[in-house]
């Protein structure tokens, strides 16, 4: 089983890797293809992904081992010696435990860092290609098309490119912005990329705006108008969605001293985000116990009936994995909605999946391998109400 494992974790990972390309395509563009700019964010962006991985490679690693065992004929022959489903679920659970520890601290523990480390990553990339930017490409009497999506000109800069004479800045080509014209006889460069504060602060200009379904024109006077630009080069690159105060980027310590201030806190989006953090917060914990249900039912599946194929197996592992999420979806609706506590919501699907791999494996422990376990002449219960109709 533990080759197996290996082998189908790096095949989902690389899956995984894959299909994150398109998401990251237009950073790498931004920054350069390197081996650090390959390797590194991949590798934070997978951290989130482990505690998902490795149920699921849990169970085709072991819907493989008993599919060889039952193919080989050895588990018809370790019946015969009286060698019990019972025994043969040991060394699967010390397995499964082993996956769990290991989910359950990628979960609690490095999917938090993988995605403050992606944060931090990109943000100095940012800064270094903003600094290189404003060092090396703002050039005086040169229109440039590319500045944070804004086109901007200056006929003077100064030699340490912190004031700028006779200045226009415009939305881009491709800006889905309003139509605007800024112009100031004088702007200034003030902070630094590495003090995380770059502004740009225009003075006694004019604004012109135009709609163009119109011909007007508004003008609006300032006396000083301020650009945060490290702020627009990441909302730019990243999107507005990668705050690092996200409570997905805080550890279980960070993440429950969070919970308890927006438990205290009067405001309705406080309370919404509150129900999101709980349920995140014991979801860490009870998502990676699917190893267990994952990996009884694996046995399950994996001793078959020859005459069904090995494609039986496959496609009953599938459909618990979608069944799975389905299941675990409702659960996380319901407890974000507060229809039900957080706690119940992050656990009951998983002993729900428990509960049903026992009876699985107590139905293929007393079954010959020929039969099959969701036979409804088999099922204990309703063979007990047959019989009570019968009489």
């Amino acid at each position: 089983m533990i080759p197996q494992f290996v082998t189908v974790f790096c095949i989902l990972s690389a899956v995984i890797v894959i299909s994150q390309l398109v998401r990251l395509s237009e950073i790498l563009v931004t920054f350069g293809l390197s081996v650090e700019n390959l390797f590194l964010p991949f590798l934070f962006i997978l951290m989130p992904f482990v505690s998902i991985i490795v149920p699921i490679a849990l169970l085709f690693a072991v819907l493989l081992g008993f599919s060889r065992l039952s193919a080989d004929g050895e588990y018809s022959a370790m019946m015969a010696a009286g060698y019990s489903l019972k025994r043969a679920m040991i060394p699967v659970l010390f397995v499964a435990t082993a996956a769990y520890a290991i989910a359950v601290m990628s979960s609690v523990y490095f999917e938090s860092w993988g995605r403050r480390e992606t944060l931090k990553f990109y943000h100095r990339k940012a800064q270094t290609e903003l600094d290189n930017m404003i060092k090396y490409r703002m050039k005086e009497g040169v229109f440039q098309d590319d500045f944070l999506g804004y086109v901007l000109y200056a006929e003077k800069i100064s030699s340490d490119r912190s004031h700028l004479e006779n200045v226009m800045l415009a939305p881009g080509r491709d800006s889905q912005k309003e139509h605007f014209t800024l112009l100031a006889p004088a702007a200034s460069i003030d902070g630094s990329v590495e003090a995380g504060d770059l502004r740009m602060t225009f003075t006694y200009g004019i604004i012109y705006t135009a709609q163009p379904s119109s011909s007007e024109v508004s003008i609006m006077k300032f006396k000083k108008l301020d650009l945060d630009l490290l702020r627009i080069f990441r909302d730019q690159v990243f999107g507005p969605d990668s705050e690092e105060d996200d409570y997905r980027n805080f550890g279980p310590l960070d993440l429950w001293n969070y919970i308890q201030k927006m438990q205290a806190s009067t405001e309705p989006r406080d309370h919404d985000t509150y129900l999101k953090a709980r349920f995140l917060f014991h979801q860490r914990f009870g998502m990676p116990f699917a190893c267990f249900a994952f990996a009884l039912l694996a046995m399950v599946f994996g001793i078959q009936d020859e005459r069904k194929g090995k494609s039986h197996a496959y496609l009953l592992s599938s459909l618990v994995i979608v069944l799975g999420y389905i299941l675990i979806m409702t659960f996380k609706y319901w407890a974000e909605k507060d229809l039900i506590s957080a706690p119940l919501g992050a656990w009951a699907p998983q002993f729900i999946m428990l509960g049903f791999a026992i009876f699985l494996v107590y139905q293929r422990n007393r079954l010959p391998p020929s039969e099959s376990v969701f036979d409804l002449r088999h099922i204990p219960i309703l063979n007990r109400l047959k019989r009570k109709h019968a009489k």
